[in-house]
């Protein structure tokens, strides 16, 4: 029997996927430095040698869990992000929803991150789990422009930090008391959203002096504002084009082509959806060719 390229991404990719649960899994029972390779290994029937052809080490084995279950929550806003019936509010409940199941599902897992630094001291790796935690917070800010529109961009970043505590703590509470569950998501998703309302609604009545700023919270990022990067991020995406136009089947090639148009468009509007631009850039890396360009392109476009 031959196997095809394609048989052999399907079976790398199953295999990754299958040690990125597993650790999970011991990541949140046991603590991050608790748990050892060797038995994520065995609990993958693989020795643990074979383990490291796949991660490097367990420190970079962590954070692609942290990334994984992330691009699976950004999936999961985009299902909802072209629904028409939907309005600014209805969407933004939606997507808060999301978030608190995303807690509920990985709880533990979570709340290991808060207890443990499993990082070492090396610049690359901090840099790494700073731009995994901004690509929320640009999620939550693009999420509260599109319900509550331009006028509140003076004092996006004091609403956007205010809902990032409120969330954390409430969430975190209701689930030590039990009052959490996946029957009242939307419950107190929509009780959250009505205090962020009257927060909202109250700066912009008296309008004072915004306590945080964009250079603030994202003073170690970029941000895409090299005056190089619209051509860079053009030729970029013009590289995946063509990679696109050599493919053979059809109905993958018109998938991808669908995508790359949907991030050309998304990259022209003044209001970018940045979890829209993290799931496209997901599916574009999921091509062995094109993870490279991907990762530059996240850095052109989000700083990271």
């Amino acid at each position: 029997m031959s196997f095809t390229r394609k048989d052999v991404t399907i079976f790398l990719d199953t295999k990754k996927r299958l040690i990125i649960e597993k650790a999970t899994i011991f990541f949140a029972e046991k603590g991050y430095h608790s748990t050892s390779v060797q038995e994520i290994a065995e609990q993958c029937s693989m020795s643990k040698a074979s383990l490291y052809k796949f991660f490097s080490s367990k420190e970079e084995l962590f954070i692609e869990v942290f990334e994984y279950h992330q691009n699976t929550m950004f999936e999961k806003v985009a299902t909802y992000s072209f629904d028409p019936s939907l309005s600014p509010k209805e969407l933004f409940i939606k997507q808060l929803c999301i978030q608190i199941e995303d807690f509920v599902e990985r709880r533990d897992f979570i709340l290991m991150q808060l207890k443990e630094i499993p990082l070492t001291e090396t610049n690359k790796q901090k840099n790494i789990m700073k731009r995994l935690k901004t690509r929320i917070l640009l999620w939550q800010t693009n999420m509260l422009i599109q319900a509550y529109g331009e006028e509140i961009k003076p004092y996006i970043w004091d609403i956007t930090i205010t809902l990032q505590g409120i969330v954390k703590e409430y969430i975190s509470q209701a689930s030590e008391y039990k009052h959490l569950n996946v029957k009242n998501i939307e419950e107190i998703a929509t009780y959250l959203v009505d205090r962020i309302d009257t927060i909202t609604g109250d700066l912009l009545t008296k309008k004072p002096t915004p306590l945080f700023t964009k250079e603030m919270l994202l003073s170690d990022f970029n941000m895409g504002s090299s005056k190089h990067s619209p051509d860079m991020i053009h030729d970029h995406l013009r590289s995946i084009e063509k990679y696109i136009l050599t493919l053979d089947n059809k109905t993958h090639r018109e998938k991808l082509a669908h995508s790359l148009a949907m991030l050309k468009e998304e990259l022209k509007s003044p209001h970018r959806r940045v979890f829209l631009i993290e799931a496209l850039l997901h599916y574009f890396k999921k091509e062995d060719q094109l993870a490279s360009t991907t990762d530059k392109l996240r850095l052109l476009i989000l700083g990271g």
